[in-house]
């Protein structure tokens, strides 16, 4: 497991980076995913999806807490267990295991500190906590309040570009999951079941097409309101990301 750290409690098992002591006692792990507390504490926030994001503070770090749980039909029937015969079932792992890698590639992306899974016979519930990015605003806030520059679209395509050259498959490459700094930095976010692998053009093609959608589909849910992009825009962050 690379050099993951694994604690294990019974049916609990939590993944550490090197930020966490490994020695502490069970209450120390939990803590981190305790959302009745975290919901109590002070300047916690929450972000909506099915997840049901936390932003929250602990120990002077800003964190975010984020829940795996199922969409689709399926996810109606059975919300947060995944089953272990199932592909990719160790989804916390496979995203903290994935992260840890990016980071050592320099690519600009979320700390993970400590992911969870608790198994539950055949099925497994999981969670991840990783580092806030503070100072970043993802692209849907962006476009509700100003057009993107030129320059912010093309550091948004240069930046896809080196997930690109690093063979990053990011299966759902969208405006949220795309954040800006003032300075025009830009990081992305949230990899659940994303996954490093040879990419071909057409995966490449697949990401940006995605991303344009993503574009689009802002506009038509927010027809009443101001949504500033134009799509002759975009080609500035597609020539940028698809260039040789």
């Amino acid at each position: 497991m690379e050099n993951i750290r694994v604690i294990q409690f019974g049916k609990t098992k939590f993944f550490l980076n090197e930020s966490l002591p490994s020695d502490q006692e069970l209450s120390f792990y939990e803590g981190f995913f305790d959302r009745d507390a975290i919901e109590q504490s002070e300047g916690v926030s929450s972000r909506g999806g099915r997840g049901q994001t936390l932003l929250f503070k602990k120990d002077g770090r800003d964190l975010v807490l984020r829940h795996y749980k199922r969409g689709g039909l399926f996810g109606k029937l059975v919300s947060d267990s995944f089953f272990c015969f199932e592909p990719h079932s160790h989804r916390a792992y496979d995203e903290f295991s994935l992260l840890n890698r990016m980071l050592e590639l320099k690519l600009p992306v979320p700390k993970p500190v400590i992911a969870r899974e608790i198994s539950n016979g055949i099925g497994i519930v999981q969670d991840i906590v990783i580092e806030r990015l503070n100072g970043y605003t993802d692209l849907s806030y962006v476009i509700a309040q100003r057009h993107l520059s030129s320059e912010e679209f093309i550091s948004i395509g240069k930046t896809i570009k080196l997930f690109f050259d690093n063979n990053i498959l990011h299966t759902d490459l969208n405006i949220r999951n795309i954040l800006i700094d003032a300075d025009k930095k830009v990081c992305v976010i949230d990899f659940d079941k994303c996954f490093l692998e040879p990419l071909t053009e057409s995966n490449k093609e697949e990401m940006i097409s995605r991303l344009l959608r993503s574009f689009r589909k802002e506009m038509q849910r927010n027809s009443d309101k101001k949504v500033n992009f134009n799509e002759s825009d975009f080609e500035l962050l597609k020539q940028e990301a698809l260039k040789n």
